[in-house]
């Protein structure tokens, strides 16, 4: 999966790429594992508030009618911010994938 970072008030350090790559991008891909990789892009836009509070935001498209999927998650840690944005997304990702395969029977 390609996922292009966006940040505000925040330097993205090779060590949170891999952290994102790690905590998101590597469980959405097992759960994408039938699309085609150029179908699967991502965008991730990463924000610190003046608290201090990490904001994260992840929108990706995938094919259908209600294929765009987004998730969006605040917290005081950037980790829990990245891994309840990911709980959003698979919860969506798995009623996409269940949605198709009803359509494809009905």
């Amino acid at each position: 999966m390609n996922v292009q970072i966006n940040s505000v008030n925040l330097n993205v350090s090779q060590k949170i790429k891999d952290m994102v790559d790690k905590k998101l991008v590597h469980k959405l891909d097992q759960l994408l594992i039938n699309f085609n990789e150029e179908i699967k892009t991502g965008f991730l836009h990463l924000e610190r508030d003046k608290y201090q509070h990490f904001k994260t935001k992840f929108d990706i498209a995938l094919p259908g009618k209600d294929g765009h999927l987004f998730a969006e998650c605040n917290n005081i840690k950037l980790v829990s911010a990245i891994v309840g944005m990911r709980e959003q997304l698979e919860k969506q990702i798995k009623k996409y994938k269940q949605d198709k395969v009803n359509y494809s029977l009905g």
